[in-house]
């Protein structure tokens, strides 16, 4: 499982494609924005020429008494006056609202992206996109291309206003007196320091946010991380994280879009009183001219035309770097999208838990195993079966191959080489979602994940999510229900610090939660895992853990991986595994006999006790 390559004119196509897909009426109000700051200038200044031919004629014609009586009853002129000032006022009042244009296509993107991103990894079967080193690089690169991809949005909106300015800008002229800048500057003022309020009030809106921007990472980071990774799949809790992080982000974006609303408002009133200072030389040049105080010369300076056309060279020309910068930077997020797991569902439904099979339990034959992107032969071999009320120890040194053989128990990953059967049935044959509700897990690296108790215990099995008696049954089950009734808020206590109000438990409070998790969807589960089940556990609290597994194990197929060989003891059948292969089966009398390995393991453990 490798990204397919993507070349930069496929990714700058594919972003122009998404960044119109996420934002598509933001798109169309900046292109109308952009459309109108670009060509009002040179419309304005065409009805100016227009007002120069008019005092040119007007001049020839003779001495001129009354300037202001002649403007009113020369109705081209007037009007043409009238209509370049109007332009230049919707011009300056338009500019105001640009600011919160971007900001809320900025966000659009972002949101959109990010959703995407998030919704491909929280639903990609293979756990190898977090057990990958090229994979994990493809993540990290994608979060940075999200960035970019957002630069890329202002990039496209810049492009339009350069390239909408450039084309009728050849028009415009202007010219002013000395004076002209201090008008200019003081009706400006006003705008600016309007705007920086704006800003400033954005900015505190933004810090009274950190909390749910935090809160959106900490979701994200489940929905993407690897601690999280398989239990979030395994109990098919995709879903519910995905809205809780979207819920979020439409918390978050609505209340910045009211700022920007009400911003845009009081920027846009200043920048038209700012714009009437603007319309106060030109007035006063036009009358100049009547007066013949200016010449025709004066007002051919309306060739600043240079400065447009310079300024929309520098947005067309320049941006063309940035645009080559933003196609790489994302590139990895469409390598990301266009990514493929190894492991798909099948589309067959499992029999009932009480059906009669032809074949029992499960079966693996000839397993060889090796993690994507390694020769290394992690398990070669194996022949294993699990009857149906049968509790199988695997045990083993470290690098044994043993959370491995559970890995693929629970079909987070798929053999190379032979096959696992369930009741008779290719593992690869049945449909994923159902086989996974079957299956009762605690892992070695469980989650702790940042929500209440209640979620994270009843998302174990989410039918009972609101059902307390079913939760405090299995926490008691579990050995912590004493523990989580001393706390202020029992079941809706938030657990991790990351959380406002949380608290944090202790290593083997938290391995009681992930148990009683398990717990959860006993009536549904027919294969218990259990991956290192006692191990953030004291020697006391561990006997009373056996106990719950030989209550809860019995009826079900049970694997228990473990160093702790007292807890083998408790099961039906040990296999003892050495450099992936299975070196020993038998009971723990048996085995005991035998002297072999497994006598060598036990001897030495129960030394340390003594």
């Amino acid at each position: 499982m490798h990204p397919k390559p993507l070349s930069s004119a496929q990714a700058l196509r594919r972003s122009l494609a998404m960044v119109v897909q996420a934002a598509p009426r933001e798109l169309r109000n900046i292109t109308l924005l952009n459309l109108v700051t670009g060509i009002g200038p040179s419309v304005s200044l065409v009805f100016s020429k227009i007002v120069i031919d008019e005092a040119s004629r007007l001049l020839a014609q003779g001495e001129i008494e009354s300037p202001a009586a002649l403007m009113l009853n020369e109705p081209k002129l007037l009007g043409s006056l009238v209509v370049s000032i109007v332009l230049g006022l919707m011009v300056d009042s338009l500019n105001a609202i640009d600011v919160a244009l971007f900001g809320a296509l900025r966000d659009r993107v972002q949101g959109y992206v990010q959703g995407q991103v998030l919704h491909k990894v929280a639903h990609f079967n293979d756990i190898a996109l977090f057990e990958t080193p090229e994979l994990l690089n493809l993540l990290e690169l994608t979060e940075k291309g999200i960035q970019r991809l957002q630069r890329f949005s202002f990039i496209v909106a810049a492009s339009m206003m350069g390239l909408f300015t450039f084309v009728p800008s050849v028009l415009l002229s202007a010219s002013i007196t000395w004076w002209v800048p201090l008008v200019l500057l003081s009706a400006s003022v006003p705008s600016v320091f309007v705007e920086i309020r704006h800003h400033r009030k954005s900015w505190r809106v933004e810090e009274t946010q950190a909390g749910i921007t935090r809160e959106m990472d900490i979701y994200a980071k489940v929905l993407t991380g690897e601690a999280y990774a398989k239990e979030v799949r395994l109990f098919s809790l995709q879903t519910i994280l995905l809205q809780r992080w979207q819920g979020l982000f439409g918390r978050m974006f609505g209340t910045m879009e009211q700022v920007r609303r009400e911003g845009s408002l009081s920027v846009m009133l200043w920048a038209v009183i700012g714009g009437l200072g603007s319309a106060v030389p030109y007035v006063y040049v036009v009358m100049g001219v009547l007066q013949g105080i200016y010449t025709l010369g004066d007002l051919a300076l309306f060739t600043g035309i240079i400065l447009q056309v310079r300024r929309s060279l520098y947005l067309l020309i320049g941006n063309g770097g940035d645009i080559y910068d933003v196609a790489l930077a994302t590139i990895p997020i469409f390598q990301l999208l266009d990514l493929e797991p190894e492991l798909h569902s099948g589309s067959r439904s499992l029999p009932a838990a009480n059906s009669s099979f032809e074949v029992s339990g499960i079966q693996l034959r000839n397993l060889c195993f090796a993690y994507p992107g390694s020769s290394t032969q992690i398990l070669s071999n194996i022949n294993l079966t699990i009857r149906p009320g049968e509790m199988v120890a695997l045990v083993g040194e470290n690098g044994a191959g043993k959370t491995t053989l559970a890995k693929l128990l629970c079909r987070l990953y798929d053999p190379q080489r032979g096959s696992i059967n369930w009741h008779g049935h290719d593992l690869r044959s049945l449909d994923l979602g159902e086989l996974r509700s079957r299956i009762g897990v605690v892992m070695q690296d469980y989650a702790r994940f940042p929500a209440t108790v209640r979620e994270n215990v009843g998302w174990g099995y989410m039918p009972n999510l609101s059902n307390d008696r079913a939760i405090h049954g299995v926490l008691a089950d579990a050995g912590i229900d004493h523990v989580i009734a001393e706390l202020a808020e029992g079941l809706e206590t938030p657990l991790g610090k990351q959380l406002e109000g949380g608290i944090d438990l202790s290593g083997g409070q938290w391995q009681r939660i992930a148990i009683a998790r398990a717990l959860m969807r006993l009536s549904e589960v027919e294969l218990l895992v259990f991956d290192e089940p006692t191990a953030a556990l004291d020697p006391k609290n561990e006997q009373e853990i056996y106990r719950i597994f030989q209550t809860i194990a019995r009826g079900r197929m049970t694997v228990i991986v473990s160093h702790r060989l007292a807890l083998a003891k408790l099961a039906d059948r040990i296999v003892v595994l050495e450099h992936g292969e299975i070196l020993e089966t038998g009971t723990h009398n048996e085995l005991m006999i035998q002297g072999g390995r497994y006598h060598t393991m036990f001897t030495r453990q129960a030394s340390s006790y003594l």
